[in-house]
């Protein structure tokens, strides 16, 4: 299935999934109350930037490297958060995978940031999710259509409930969870939570389709994990007194 493709059926899945909730809960003077609309549609835009790289540095490479580039976001969001929050392949393959997995952990990293933000406007993890899978489905349904016209691709029961799992179980109910919990922690102390993912990505890709990379990928992605936590760590002082009001 071509990745704009699979975005947008899992992003529209959970998009209706999530907007039976929306609309049956009050979602719509939620968002109405909290005053940050345009806020929230840029959020999803970049939310479907981020998950559009994502999938093409998969594409590219393997799940542990796509997995443990897009996880630099905590590393860009130590960097930037005090800033914008006031607190064996060819080279060319190469150059792709870096380049897709450094954009894909830079909107994620974006994504926190503007989430983060918005953390006083009282709006639900799953309101939010809800803009995501809105973001998604405007912007890569032209290109979902195009792939799949052009490449010939038919849907199979496989892909089909891979797209159904994804979309209820990792996107509307997981998503709506991650969002959730930014409200509660430190946004750069949410990045060193999140690094269970690239931790544990070469063991799932080994067990579930079989792929076994070599041990530079696992030396590399601990390295890209230490960079995280010691950037967060050393960084936490002075982000606090950044962010510390003039007195």
């Amino acid at each position: 299935m071509p990745a704009s493709l699979l975005l947008v059926l899992r992003m529209g899945l959970a998009g209706i999934a999530l907007a039976v909730v929306f609309f049956l809960t009050g979602g719509v003077e939620e968002v109405r109350r909290s005053g940050r609309i345009r806020r929230m549609v840029v959020l999803g835009f970049v939310v479907a930037l981020e998950m559009i790289f994502y999938f093409a540095s998969i594409r590219t490479s393997d799940v542990t490297i796509g997995v443990s580039l897009e996880y630099m976001a905590p590393v860009w969001v130590a960097l930037l958060a005090p800033w914008a929050l006031h607190r064996r392949r060819r080279r060319v393959d190469m150059v792709a995978v870096v380049v897709f997995g450094l954009l894909a952990g830079l909107m994620f990293a974006t994504a926190m940031m503007l989430v983060s933000s918005m953390s006083d406007a009282g709006v639900r993890g799953s309101s939010f999710a809800l803009f995501y899978c809105a973001g998604s489905v405007i912007l890569f349904s032209p290109l979902a259509v195009w792939q799949a016209v052009t490449s010939g691709y038919s849907l199979t029961w496989t892909d089909a409930w891979i797209v159904i799992v994804s979309g209820l179980v990792f996107t509307a109910l997981c998503f709506s969870l991650f969002t959730d919990g930014l409200r509660y922690v430190r946004v750069e102390h949410a990045g060193i939570l999140g690094y269970l993912e690239p931790v544990t990505s070469p063991l799932w890709a080994f067990l579930l389709i079989g792929e076994a990379p070599p041990w530079t990928t696992y030396a590399g992605g601990a390295l890209i994990v230490a960079a995280g936590i010691l950037v967060i760590v050393f960084g936490k002082g002075e982000a606090e007194a950044l962010v510390e009001p003039l007195t």
